[in-house]
């Protein structure tokens, strides 16, 4: 009976060591499966943290690239409009130029020969001037009377602002073109005789001076007979 029963303690004993080697091995098992966890888990987290800054900073360059052509786009169309701008600036100083040249060539033209108001100039007689201050004299066979307000007998009178003088200033932008207005009057005189008078002008725009020689006409007024051009700073 002893013997039996050391027997049965025995293989309760070696049963109790069995169990606790399968206890031991599950708890093994389950370290190593959770440390494995652990450990590719968080590899696969520092991958993911080692990953982030590196999208970070690539997003940074791609939004630094994107401003720095931004940039250069807006910095090239500052150039082109200050290039526009330049241009159109050149072509103003060009036409005011052409316009200027235009003007000085127009005026010499005036210069080189009188305008009448509703007359044919290819009718004008031009000769070159006899005297040392004359450069030519004009003569048109339609230069007419310019009319009169004055009636009864005729005076003639070298008081500026008089009715006379005034008919004068008339008869000789008639035979010159230059207008009153622009008109400078430095002689106004007789001329050998009470019905005849000569005026000295210039055009306050040009340097030539003219030489206008008048003619009373009863009830018709101041005629123009001949102008003369005279040679520059020469008024006499």
């Amino acid at each position: 009976m002893a013997k039996y029963q050391s027997r049965l303690d025995k293989r309760s004993k070696k049963n109790t060591n069995k169990l606790l080697n399968i206890m031991i091995a599950i708890v093994l098992l389950l370290i190593v499966v959770v440390g494995g966890t652990l450990v590719f888990g968080g590899g696969g987290d520092e991958k993911a943290t080692t990953d982030a800054p590196k999208n970070s900073e690539t997003k940074d360059a791609d939004k630094s690239n994107k401003e720095k052509e931004k940039d250069n786009t807006v910095s090239m169309d500052e150039k082109d409009d200050s290039k526009d701008k330049a241009d159109d600036k050149q072509k103003d100083k060009d036409k005011k130029k052409e316009d200027e040249q235009k003007k000085d060539e127009s005026s010499d033209e005036d210069q080189d020969s009188v305008e009448l108001d509703g007359e044919d100039q290819s009718k004008m007689k031009v000769e070159e001037g006899t005297e040392p201050n004359v450069v030519k004299t004009m003569v048109h066979p339609d230069w007419k009377p310019i009319g009169t307000e004055q009636t009864g007998e005729h005076v003639s009178v070298y008081e500026e602002g008089s009715v006379d003088w005034q008919e004068k200033i008339e008869a000789t932008s008639y035979a010159t073109g230059i207008p009153e207005g622009n008109m400078t009057v430095w002689w106004m005189e007789g001329n050998g005789g009470p019905q005849k008078s000569m005026a000295t002008v210039t055009a306050k725009d040009t340097k030539t001076p003219y030489r206008v020689y008048l003619q009373w006409v009863d009830g018709k007024g101041w005629q123009p007979t001949k102008v003369q051009e005279l040679k520059e700073n020469d008024k006499d």
